[in-house]
Order: structure tokens, then sequence, then C-alpha cells
């Protein structure tokens, strides 16, 4: 009797399993078979050919201008983009931040930073980061990546664009340490330089690492937050004497990442639908657009470069500038404290010097309000 009664139980339950272990497969088959679908059509959208301007009826736009090519620098192959919609444009060159922190040129777009229409833009991605540091990394030595080795390289793409493009002087953009990179570059060589703009601007990036410390510090005390107060004490305050590069650069990250629980973007400066945009873009190709998640396009030379960054002090180095002076500032940049920033401005001697101050903004003032930024280029900088 028993044995009767369990044979039945049994086989309902043996035909149950099966039922869901073919559903389970039929459900995994869609899933693989959508993802290779999504990575057919991205691999279709991966020429590594950027994207041309066109007009209404598409047909590209005769003088406009939209390339990449990794050229050598100084013996190191390094990645320029250059768009614009119009040859005749003013040159700007864009340098990053990080370091090493160089971001797909499409962001730009994406965010309505990228000033494409007015200016013939140059995004150049520094040795040791960005797309050239994906493909030939390991062939770039650790000990060829300095502050002075890249002020030198960002002098050589500027001569490279004087030719191109037929212009005696270009337009230079910095942001973060792009702003530091920049202002060496210029004070090499200031003949070759219409204006610069900083955003986020670096000053005395020592007493700046303490500011934000305390700044932080008193924000996760009076907030009673236990764990941010725990890692700030865990990782001690600025400077770090005794710490290594890599060590630098792991306080660093926690630092920030509880400067941006208290002074967080003004805006939501990326959201998930640009991961879309980003995939579909063409000027990337299918290796550009998943290595990062394998090897991080800035680890080396955010790493290597950290313990200069964290010294630079341009109040000391940087006094007098032969060339205008624009600096866009975020009112609550914790990263490039803006107290200092302000105290830098005040401080140099220059032609024409102006302060912009984007109210409720934070490091990356530009990104939290495109809409003003491009205003300022150009109603006030390329006004003069």
């Amino acid at each position: 009797m028993r044995h009767d009664i369990i044979d039945p139980i049994q086989s309902t339950s043996m035909k149950i399993l099966r039922k869901i272990g073919k559903v389970l497969l039929i459900l995994l088959g869609s899933i693989l078979g959508l993802l290779l679908i999504l990575l057919l059509i991205i691999r279709i959208n991966s020429t590594g050919v950027e994207e041309p301007f066109k007009d209404e009826n598409g047909k590209v736009l005769e003088n406009s201008i939209a390339m990449h090519e990794d050229i050598m620098i100084n013996g190191v192959p390094q990645r320029i983009t250059i768009r614009g919609k119009d040859r005749n444009n003013p040159v700007l060159l864009k340098v990053h931040g990080g370091p090493g922190g160089a971001g797909p040129p499409i962001l730009y777009r994406l965010i309505g930073v990228d000033l494409e229409d007015i200016f013939t833009v140059c995004y150049w991605e520094q040795r040791g980061g960005g797309s050239a540091y994906i493909h030939y990394g390991d062939a770039i030595p650790d000990e060829t990546i300095t502050l002075e080795q890249i002020v030198d390289d960002g002098l050589e793409v500027v001569q490279y664009l004087r030719q191109q493009f037929k212009k005696d002087k270009i337009y230079i953009e910095g942001i973060s340490w792009g702003t530091t990179v920049s202002a060496f570059m210029v004070q090499k060589n200031p003949d070759l330089f219409e204006a610069y703009i900083g955003i986020g601007q670096m000053a005395n990036q020592p007493l700046s690492e303490q500011m934000s410390y305390d700044f932080v510090m008193e924000q996760a005390v009076q907030n009673s937050d236990s764990i941010s107060i725990n890692k700030l004490k865990e990782i001690g305050r600025p400077p770090y004497p005794d710490k290594s590069a890599e060590e630098m650069a792991a306080a660093c990250d926690v630092e920030r990442s509880i400067v941006n629980i208290y002074a967080p973007p003004k805006e939501v400066i990326f959201n998930p639908w640009m991961i879309k945009d980003i995939l579909l873009d063409k000027g990337m190709t299918f290796k550009e657009k998943f290595d990062p998640f394998i090897k991080p396009i800035n680890a080396n030379a955010y790493i290597i470069l950290w313990p200069t960054c964290f010294h630079v002090n341009l109040m000391r180095d940087v006094p007098e500038w032969k060339i205008p002076v624009y600096i866009i500032q975020g009112e609550n940049d914790h990263y490039t404290e803006t107290v200092l920033a302000r105290e830098y401005f005040d401080s140099i001697v220059a032609p024409e010097k102006k302060w912009f101050l984007m109210e409720g903004n934070a490091h990356a003032a530009n990104y939290e309000d495109p809409d003003r930024y491009r205003s300022i280029y150009i109603n006030e900088i390329l006004r003069n």
C-alpha cells in the first residue's frame, strides 16, 4: 500500500521538476540569445570611426572634422580626438583631470559641454591613461609618466594642432589635474595660447587635501555618521609622508567617497541612458568599450602621479600668467577647495582675468551646469 502511494507522488514530482528544468533552459537560452543579439548590435556599432557632422539632409558638413588617431608623442602613442563643425573656428585643447582620467569624448557631447559648434575641439588622452593605454599600456615605461613629461607631450599636441589648422594660437582648458598640466604648459610656452580656462582649479593641493579632510570629518561628526568617521580615522589626516603611492591613492578614494556624500553634484551628471549611447557610439571599438571593465583606463597614471598631484602648489610655482585667465569654479568644490582657488585667482598677475563662481555646484562645475558653462564661453571668453 505504502509503495503504491509513494510511486505516484514521486512520478508527479519528477514531472514537475522536468517542467521546471525545461522552463529554466528556455529562459536561460532566451537570455543568452538576447545577450548575443545585444553584443552583435554593439559590435556593429563599434567601427572605431568618429560620427561625422551632418546637415538636416544627412549630408556631411563640408568644412567639419570628426576623427581620432593614436599619434606618437615623444616616443609614446597617445589618442587625440578632434571634432568640430567648422575647421575655421578657434581651436580648443581640453586637458582632462584624474590624473589619467580620460573619459570617452562622447561623454562631453552627452552632457552638453563639448563646444564643438563654436570650436574645433581636441580631446587629448595623456600618457598612462585613456584609449591608447588600453592598446599600448604595457609599452609605456612607468618612469616616463611624470608631470614634466606630460607637459612636454601637451606642447607637442599644441604644435600638431597649430600646424593642422594653421593657427598661431589656441585656447586651452584644464579641469582638476588638467589645470596643473595646462598651467605649466602655458608657463613653458605662453606664445602658443590665446587664453587659459581652468575648471576645478588646483592652487595649493597639500592644504586643499587637509581642508577637504577637515570638512568631511566635521560633517560626519555633525551627522553622527560613525561609518564615515571610522573610515576617516583609519586613513588619517593628510599629509601622508609614510604612505606609498598606492596607499595615498587609496586614502584619497576613501576621502573623496565621503566628500560626495556631503558635497554632491548639484545636478545628476551621469544617467544610465548614457551607457546605451556610449555602447552604440561608432567612434569607439568593441575593445575600447569593454576593456575598461577589465583594465581601468586610468589606474596606472592615477597611482604613479598621485604623489605629484598631492604636492601641487601653483600659488608658489605659477604666480604670473602672460595670457588671459578664466577660472570656472564650483561653489561647493571640496576636491580642489574653492577658497584656495579664489585666493590663487586673486594673487596671480595676468593681462586679464575673470572669476566665474558656479553657485551650488561641486568639483565638475561645467558638467553640472552646461548651459552657463557654454554661456561663459560665448559671452565672455570668445568676445575678448
